[in-house]
Order: structure tokens, then sequence, then C-alpha cells
């Protein structure tokens, strides 16, 4: 069976040749580009891939309307797979993806945020910068221990967050698309309590996936509900967030602080007013990166599918 590999991100690159690989009868090609992979797609059944722009994911599943496409398995390595989706995958491929892979990693990255907000790291980095010693650090420090915590997603990474989070004492809620008791969070709640949850936190992260019912959840009307000290943490995509909005509630000091590992677009332009936006801090959708054990994981279960797809078993989180 012939596999695709599109090594577009360079994510898990290493483990995923090694244990793609070692899947007894997949003939591997890892692609480095778009073009490699259009020329390597006649005659391969299986793509594994991170997800890709509009404009790519598009001349890739055109492809399967050409006579003698036998594609028939796509596995993302990212949690997101929106630009696959806006197009429309054929409902004849089966598709799995990466579940939880890099969820633990993400969540580290989202507590790593909070602190650097919380302690303000940025502030010591300038003053180290700059050689001065001011204890004041232009504010107060403070604590994650007692303070209210809503996740806005509870998936793979939202949970993992909450399980975090409470170690370091915060209280935590959460709200999500389809709300369960979940012994992670104190509670859990629909999408329609947004509004009501949010003047109560102390932080607010946002672990959700990018949906036209959670594009721009975070605008001028929502921040407006948030206590003027609260901060938000944006680890899932850049359209969960109005930027105009939030430049202008950190700018006008009606909320606390912000950070963003994710943006929209994808570089975030030099000239954007976010890059001098006070008290925020952007990281460049780095969240996932680090963890050997991550890496490992997101592997294992594309070559474990691959498996189950020669043997004719049930593939893993494959999606409905």
């Amino acid at each position: 069976m012939k596999v695709i590999f599109w090594a577009r991100s360079g994510l898990a690159k290493a483990q995923l040749i090694a244990r793609l690989q070692a899947v007894e009868g997949v003939q591997l090609v890892v692609a480095e580009t778009l073009p490699q992979v259009l020329e390597a797609l006649p005659g391969a059944q299986g793509l594994v891939t991170p997800d890709a722009p509009v404009a790519e994911a598009r001349q890739i599943l055109q492809t399967l309307q050409q006579p003698g496409a036998l594609l028939r398995w796509v596995h993302f390595i990212t949690a997101g797979r929106e630009g696959f989706e806006e197009v429309g995958i054929p409902p004849q491929l089966a598709v799995t993806w990466a579940a939880g892979g890099v969820s633990p990693t993400v969540a580290e990255h989202a507590m790593a945020l909070l602190l650097a907000l919380t302690r303000r790291i940025p502030d010591m980095g300038t003053q180290k910068a700059a050689r001065v010693w001011d204890r004041s650090l232009g504010g107060p420090l403070q604590s994650l221990e007692g303070a209210k915590l809503l996740i806005v997603g509870l998936g793979h990474i939202g949970r993992e967050l909450a399980r975090r989070a409470t170690a370091f004492g915060m209280r935590v809620q959460a709200v999500t698309r389809t709300p369960r008791p979940d012994p992670l969070v104190e509670s859990v709640h629909g999408m329609d309590r947004l509004d009501e949850l949010l003047p109560r936190a102390d932080a607010i992260v946002l672990a959700a996936a990018l949906t036209p019912e959670t594009a721009g959840l975070v605008n001028q009307r929502t921040l407006a509900l948030c206590k003027r000290t609260a901060l938000i943490v944006n680890v899932a995509r850049g359209g969960l967030v109005d930027q105009p909005a939030l430049h202008a509630a950190l700018a006008a000091g009606r909320i606390g602080g912000a950070a963003l590992d994710v943006t929209s677009p994808e570089p975030l332009p030099a000239d954007d007013p976010l890059w001098s936006c006070p008290n925020l801090i952007i990281s460049p959708h780095v969240a996932g990166g680090g963890s050997l054990a991550s890496l490992e994981r997101l592997a294992t279960g594309a070559a474990e599918n691959a498996r189950r797809l020669l043997a004719g078993e049930a593939l893993l989180n494959q999606v409905q």
C-alpha cells in the first residue's frame, strides 16, 4: 500500500518516517512540497499530513476526481483540518486524526503563558535588558492559587489544561459544545452559558476547535463582559479571536492581559498593531513543540492506523 507522508511542517518528521516505514506492506513516499505530493498521489491509498491552506488542500482533493484515483485514507497529524474541511472532504475518504497527540505540551504552554502574565515575566526581561532593578515591575504580581479559570473547549487539550491548572490551585470551569460531567473540572456547561460565566473568570483559555459557531468568539461584546483584570490565552486557532477588538480592549485597559500562540493570519504581519500592544505576549504557534513523547504519540498513531487499514480493522480516532 502506497502511503504519502507530506512533511510540510516538519512536525515529528523523523519519528513518522521511521514508524511508517516499519509497517509491513507500506510503501512510504516522503513529500516535502505540494508538487511532490501531487506527483505521488496517483496510486496512493493513504496520505499522512498536517492541515494545509485552502488553496493547497483544494489541489490535493481535486486529484480524487481523476480516473484511477485510489486514495481512501487521510490521517491528520494536527488537531485542526480546517483547510481540507473548507474545501470539502469526499465522503468516500476515511479520515483519522492525531487525537491528543500534542495535548499535554499545548496545555503546558498555556500554563506557561498564564504564569508569564501573572508573574510579569516579560517585564522582568525588559528590565534585565535595560539593567534596571525595579521591584514594582510596572504593576502588581498575581497568583494562580484560588483564581477562577474558564476553559473554552473541553477536548484533549482542555482536559490536560484542567489537570495542570488544578495542580496550581485554580478553580476550573469549562464550556464546551457537548457538556457532560468531568472529574477534572468543578462544572461543565454548554456554550450558551459563556456570557454568564465570563464575568466570573479571572482567566480564560481558548482550547476549542474553529467552527462557524466559534469564529470570532472573543469579540467586542464578549470582551466587555470580562473583568478588567481578566487574562485571555489562545492556544487553539487564531480565528477564535477578533484581533482588532482584543487590541482595543488591551490598549484601553479593559482587560488585564492576553497571550496568543495563534493568530490570523500566520505569520502575523510585521505591521500588525498587535506587536506593539501593551500587556500582550505572542508566541509563534509553537505550543505543541518540545516533547519527544508527543512526537512519538503522533508517529505511533499514524502507523497503527496504516497497519489497521491494511488489515481491514477499524481505524482509531476516525472522524465521523
